[in-house]
Order: C-alpha cells, then structure tokens, then sequence
C-alpha cells in the first residue's frame, strides 16, 4: 500500500506546497476567536436594538395613557362642577331643603 502512494509522488517536488502545521493552527485558532467575537457582539446588537424597539413602544404607551388620564381628569371636572351636580339633582327629582332638622346625639 505505501508502495503506491510513494510511485504517486515520486515525480512531485517537495518544499513549496507543504505547509508548517503551527501557523494553520495558529490561524485557525485566531479566525475561530474573530467569528466567536464577531457572533456575541452581533447577538448583542441585536439584543440591544430590540430593547430600544421595546422601550420606544412603552414610551409611545406611556404618552398614551398620560393623554387618557388627562382627558379623564377633565371628564371628572366637567361632571362634579356644581351646576352640573344641581342640573342632575333636579333632573332626578330632587328639591332644595325647605326646612332643616338638625338632631343632637349625646356622647
């Protein structure tokens, strides 16, 4: 068997095509640190765009609910203004007090 892998290459010259095996390694360890780094920077990128993504959406639904709340606050004002109180009084029947009866409770 080596017989025919030496008559394979015997005319072949040696030297210029072998290669050393440290630098090989050395590079392929390099290239293999480089795409390591190069994959956690990129997961964090885009972990870090995705976080921005989720904060402008809160901050969007913050304002949101400031604005509803604000409204809210004005519907509140609108309602518990007095005439509005006293328009819904007499529209569900109430009259002003004609005379008054105060009772005193002893201690």
């Amino acid at each position: 068997m080596f017989d025919s892998l030496e008559w394979a290459t015997h005319g072949v010259k040696r030297g210029w095509l072998e290669l050393d095996s440290r630098p090989v390694v050395l590079l392929s360890v390099i290239l293999g640190a480089l795409t390591l780094v190069a994959a956690l920077y990129l997961g964090l990128v885009s972990r870090t765009a995705a976080q921005g993504r989720r904060i402008e959406q809160l901050q969007t639904e913050i304002f949101a609910l400031q604005r509803a709340n604000e409204q809210l606050a004005v519907d509140i004002a609108e309602v518990s203004a007095i005439s509005q109180l006293t328009e819904r009084a007499r529209a569900l029947g109430f009259v002003p007090a004609e005379q008054v009866e105060f009772m005193v409770v002893s201690d």
